[in-house]
């Protein structure tokens, strides 16, 4: 199993204001870089894209549990993975990460891990910057 994970994100709303925004599956095509990704589809529950024009990735909305949100890749996915959003409430702001756990291969680790990572770090970048610009 190997775990990503985005930079700390800062964003100056309750946890439960961003959990709410989070929990929505079609806010993640806020999220998502828009020269990176494309094709971007979602239902009440679900989520999907096209990542750097290649790899259809699709995920669906698990549990929310103590200020964590889960979304599980689907079986269709070309690996199994799962994402996080961690949130963690502080005196005056929401702090967090966004992670993935994903079972790679050595081959498709070489290939997707460094993606992987900077697309966790601009949804995170995108996300701090969707709360800045709509206060």
């Amino acid at each position: 199993m190997r775990t990503l994970k985005s930079q700390q994100f800062a964003i100056e709303q309750s946890t439960d204001h961003v959990l709410e925004f989070l929990s929505e599956p079609k806010n993640y095509g806020l999220l998502l870089p828009k020269e990176k990704a494309s094709d971007f589809q979602y239902t009440t529950t679900q989520f999907s894209f096209k990542a750097a024009g290649q790899v259809h990735l699709a995920l669906e909305k698990q549990a929310s549990l103590n200020h964590m949100l889960h979304f599980r890749g689907l079986p269709s996915n070309p690996f199994a993975f799962d994402l996080f959003v961690h949130l963690e409430q502080t005196e005056k702001q929401t702090t967090g990460y966004i992670e993935i756990q994903a079972e790679l291969n050595m081959m498709l680790q070489v290939l997707i891990e460094k993606p992987l990572q900077k697309l966790l770090g601009e949804m995170a970048e995108n996300l701090g910057q969707h709360f800045a610009q709509n206060r």
